[in-house]
C-alpha cells in the first residue's frame, strides 16, 4: 500500500468536518501536513490532533478566493519545503435560498470560494508540480453538480463548474505525471451542513434529510485517493458509494 510518509500535503478547509477528519487519518502515515483555513487559529484542534500521532504540521490562515494570497502562500510552501506532493482543495461554502433571496453578491461569494478557490490554488501550485513532473490534486466537488433542486442555485452551479473545471484540467495534464481528481463525498454531517439545515425547509431539500454519514467515511476515501492516486480515476467523478470505489478505499469488504 502506498503511503504519505514524508510527503508535503496542503489541505484547505482543515479546521473541521471532512478536512479535519482527513488530516487525522493522513497523519498516521507521517507526512508534513500544511493545514489551511480562513484563520490559522481555526486549525488549532486539528493541528494538535495530527501532531499527537507524530505528523509534522503547520497552520496557515488566508482566503483561498484571494488569488494573490493563494500565490503568496503556495510560493512560501514551495520555497521552504521544495515541493508540494498533494494539494487537496477541500474548503467550501454554501448559501441556500431561492434566487429571490440570494443577492448577486452572495451568489458570487459562493462561486469565489468553491470555484475560484481551487483554481487559484492549482494555478499557483502547478508550476512547481510540472517542474518535478509529479503531484496529486484533489478537488472536493458534489453529486449536487448533477442534482439541481430548490434553494441550491448557488451551491449546485458552483460544484458543477468545479467538476467541469477539474475534468478539463485532467486533459490539460494528460502528458504529465500530475494527476487531478474530482471527489464527491456524499451527504455528510459536518458543522457547515448542520448550520445550513438548522432551517427545516432547507433540511427537507437534502438528498438524505434524516441521516448523513459521519465525516470519517468520506475522509477515508479522500485519504486513499491521496495515497494511491489511481490512474484510472484521474479526471473521473469519484463518489462515495457502496461500489468499487468504497471497497478499494477500505470502507466495505
Amino acid at each position: 500500500m502506498a503511503s504519505l510518509k514524508d510527503k508535503v500535503v496542503v489541505l484547505t478547509g482543515a479546521s473541521r468536518g471532512i478536512g479535519a477528519a482527513a488530516a487525522r487519518l493522513m497523519a498516521e502515515d507521517g507526512p508534513t501536513l500544511i493545514l489551511c483555513a480562513r484563520s490559522a487559529e481555526a486549525n488549532a484542534e486539528t493541528r494538535a490532533a495530527v501532531e499527537a500521532v507524530g505528523a509534522t504540521a503547520e497552520s496557515h490562515g488566508f482566503d483561498v478566493s484571494d488569488a494573490a494570497a493563494a500565490k503568496v502562500f503556495i510560493d512560501d510552501v514551495v520555497t521552504r519545503h521544495g515541493r508540494i506532493d498533494v494539494l487537496i482543495n477541500n474548503a467550501g461554502s454554501g448559501k441556500m435560498g431561492s434566487v429571490a433571496d440570494v443577492p448577486p453578491d452572495d451568489y458570487l461569494a459562493v462561486q469565489r470560494v468553491n470555484v475560484m478557490g481551487p483554481y487559484n490554488m492549482i494555478y499557483a501550485a502547478l508550476p512547481a508540480m510540472l517542474e518535478r513532473d509529479a503531484g496529486t490534486i484533489i478537488n472536493l466537488t458534489s453529486a449536487r453538480a448533477f442534482i439541481p433542486d430548490r434553494f441550491y442555485a448557488a451551491y449546485c452551479s458552483s460544484k458543477a463548474a468545479l467538476l467541469s473545471m477539474t475534468q478539463c484540467l485532467h486533459f490539460d495534464l494528460q502528458d504529465t505525471n500530475v494527476k487531478i481528481f474530482a471527489f464527491s463525498p456524499g451527504f455528510t454531517e459536518t458543522d457547515m451542513v448542520r448550520e445550513i439545515y438548522a432551517n427545516k425547509v432547507f433540511r427537507q431539500a437534502a438528498l438524505t434529510p434524516d441521516q448523513g454519514q459521519p465525516p470519517e467515511r468520506p475522509a477515508k476515501v479522500m485519504t486513499w485517493l491521496a495515497r494511491e492516486a489511481p490512474n484510472n480515476l484521474a479526471g473521473e467523478h469519484v463518489q462515495v458509494q457502496f461500489n468499487d470505489i468504497s471497497r478499494r478505499a477500505g470502507l466495505e469488504d
